[in-house]
């Protein structure tokens, strides 16, 4: 089980009534050259960087029980010995020098993806249950790899890739943007033949980025980009390898977290407030940020002599005052509720609108080992290069092998809007899911067991994986948000980075921060 299981394991168990809860409130305030808010995978290497290259004294917040943001790794233990299990960021590949940063923590990187048994696919759709003929094929593994070829040439002729990866720096302004970066995907594939491509694609984003559109071939191809790099491309076609880290990737961030110390890494804890320089201040000390941090701890209770122990929430408001700012997080209207925004800020956050996106490892009775559950709807048997799925969505049951009755599952949902498709929604469409196959006959209940409670869905993790992509229109694009987006950088002394402006890989986000924090440390 990770740190994040069993920190919420704790929190369930403190709400029995034979666990007494008690909360311990105390405040404090420290100064630090920079303020990290985010500890994902942009703002844990930003943090490592500033204070061990730069000589920064900086604190790095994170909402969660541990470092790493999408990459979440379970230890199944039902094997012998136990093998992690990744559900979110399966993979690293060499980007420029990007790789360099995991060399730095005695890790070993091994090819391919994580331990994993072999598997069978099936093709169901999950709207019906059913199961697609047993002549369907899928779309031609060849033509596929020679469309992500002509897309990664056309981009790199074109110049696309510069103006992409691994930030948007050189994205000419709103009017000058190429228009055919602006097309719907759909549409770019058609112009560019490259519709082959989009299956991989699709599957290779699990629908994330798209999770704001009810059709996935009507998103911005700008925005795809973000979760289709041409870095990404040469991958998938074989030119470039990609490797994961022996004992699990989180290992990486477990890692971090222990060089950059204890004390300057603040878990569990949640901004309540920010107050920020006017933009034409002195650039002292002015950063204020207020934070609430808790932690869970148990001591048996003086007045219980049975062998109950009192669980004590202990909660802290701190107060961290700095010169700069950096933030790490999606800019979304949730995460920003308690920033100071002037207007200019208020107007490029509130443009953008999000779908969400979730991981999560799961288990039941009824799911077979063995195999992986393609949600595959029953129009593509017509047309093998159209798999793609309405929102919300399960993209798929996928078993980790004949040895294990653990399956991850990718869950995408924009209907409900970002803040209502949260871990309770999601699970209710992977149950639903579920039960339509049981009903179908496409998945078995097991002999002697009935049908109803033991097809229940248990969810042993999850992990929200957040918004994706932009979220702004192609008209939004012209009037030039990105450009005030990043015009954005170093003003009030806040500084951007993350997926939500940048291309959503590891590798790539590493380079992305390389060049913030040359700014940065420029503007000093």
């Amino acid at each position: 089980m990770t740190l994040k299981g069993l920190y919420n394991v704790y929190l369930v168990l403190a709400s029995f009534s034979s666990v007494h809860a008690a909360t311990v409130n105390s405040t404090k305030v420290i100064e630090k050259d920079v303020i990290i808010i985010g500890g994902g995978a942009a703002g844990s290497h930003a943090a490592f960087r500033l204070q061990h290259d730069y000589n920064k004294s900086i604190v790095l917040i994170e909402k969660e029980s541990i470092l790493g943001g999408h990459v979440d790794t379970y230890i199944d233990t039902s094997t012998t010995p136990p093998t992690p299990r990744e559900y979110g960021v399966q993979v690293y590949f060499p980007y420029l020098d990007g790789l360099d940063f995991i060399s730095r923590f005695n890790l070993t990187l091994l090819p391919g993806l994580g331990p994993r048994g072999s598997t069978t696919a099936r093709n169901i759709d999950f709207s019906t249950g059913l199961e697609l003929p047993s002549n369907y094929t899928g779309p031609d593994p060849s033509s596929i790899t020679s469309a992500i070829i002509r897309f990664h040439n056309l981009m790199v002729s074109q110049g696309w890739d510069k103006m992409t990866e691994p930030g948007f720096w050189n994205l000419p302004p709103g009017p000058q943007i190429p228009e055919d970066l602006l097309l719907p995907i759909g549409e770019f594939a058609k112009k560019w033949n490259v519709t082959e491509a989009l299956p991989r694609m699709y599957e290779s984003t699990g629908g994330g980025p798209a999770s704001r559109h009810r059709n996935f071939t009507d998103l911005l191809t700008l925005t795809f980009l973000q979760s289709f790099s041409p870095a990404w491309m040469k991958v998938l076609y074989g030119q470039v390898g990609m490797y994961h880290i022996q004992g699990g990737n989180q290992l990486l961030y477990n890692a971090i977290h222990a060089r950059l110390g204890a004390e300057n890494v603040l878990l569990n804890s949640l901004v309540s407030s920010v107050r920020r320089p006017a933009e034409n201040a002195d650039d002292k000390r002015d950063i204020e940020v207020t934070i609430t941090t808790t932690s869970p701890s148990t001591s048996p209770s003086p007045s219980d002599s049975s062998s109950t122990n009192k669980a004590t929430i202990t909660s802290t408001t701190t107060i961290i005052r700095a010169r700069k700012l950096l933030l790490a997080i999606p800019p979304t209207r949730e995460n920003l509720a308690p920033f100071d925004l002037d207007s200019l800020e208020s107007n490029l956050f509130s443009r953008a609108k999000y779908g969400r996106y979730g991981t999560a490892i799961v288990s039941s009775p009824v799911l077979p080992r063995g195999y992986e559950l393609h949600n595959t709807p029953i129009l593509a048997a017509i047309d093998p290069n159209k798999p793609f799925i309405n929102e919300p969505h399960v993209l798929e049951f996928a078993s980790y092998g004949n040895d294990s009755k653990l399956f991850s599952i990718g869950t995408s949902g924009s209907g409900l809007g970002y803040g209502e498709f949260d871990e309770r929604e999601a699970t209710k469409v992977a149950q639903e899911s579920l039960e339509r196959m049981v009903d179908a006959g496409t998945v078995k209940v097991p002999d002697g067991k009935q049908p109803g409670g033991d097809q229940k869905l248990k969810v042993v993790e999850y992990s929200d994986h957040g918004p994706g992509g932009f979220g702004v229109s192609a008209e939004e694009m012209k009037g030039g948000w990105m450009e005030k987006m990043y015009g954005l950088q170093g003003k009030r002394g806040t500084w951007y980075t993350g997926n939500a402006i940048a291309i959503d890989f590891s590798t790539q986000l590493w380079k992305m921060n390389d060049e913030v924090l040359r700014r940065m440390l420029d503007s000093w």
